[in-house]
């Protein structure tokens, strides 16, 4: 029972995050909007509880999530910032295709949120989480491989990584 308890609970919370997200990107709210994205997000959270469970990830690691989350909007403005100058600079000629770096997470951080919260930002994206969960002391971070348009670093990347980018 509690095992069916946990799964409907894991369920709702992605439903109700992806019912809110469908609802941002609608532009006109109408009755058949809403049910169909209460619908989409159904689906979309029954598949990412699967997806979880077949991955064989656990919940855990939010450590940092209550100050990763509230620096992701700055982190995407400052990108957004990045992107367009790097798109300016691309309108005259000179182009620049960022870079590859290897960064630690901090302890505690769960990669798979980490990332995907790095990876929802307009400047980087994560491409490969060196080693395995229980490969590494709890008392170090996980490399992470992520490709970066500027240099510039952002706060949701200080709090979600420790010391420089290699």
């Amino acid at each position: 029972m509690r095992k069916a308890l946990t799964a409907f609970a894991e369920v709702l919370a992605w439903w109700a995050a992806l019912f809110v997200l469908g609802i941002l990107f609608i532009s006109t709210v109408s009755a058949l909007e809403l049910v169909v994205a209460a619908g989409g997000a159904v689906i979309a959270a029954v598949g990412a509880r699967a997806v979880r469970t077949a991955s064989g990830a656990r919940l855990g690691g939010t450590r940092r999530w209550a100050t990763a989350v509230p620096a992701w909007p700055g982190a995407v403005l400052t990108d957004l910032v990045g992107l367009w100058r790097v798109t300016a600079r691309a309108l005259r000629g000179r182009a620049s295709e960022g870079s590859l770096r290897t960064m630690t997470l901090a302890p505690g951080t769960g990669a798979a949120w980490a990332c995907a919260l790095l990876s929802a930002t307009p400047g980087a994206y994560v491409v490969d989480v060196r080693g395995t969960p229980g490969g590494a002391p709890a008392s170090q971070g996980r490399e992470v491989v992520a490709h970066f348009l500027t240099d510039d670093r952002t706060r949701l990347e200080d709090v979600l990584t420790e010391g420089p980018r290699r």
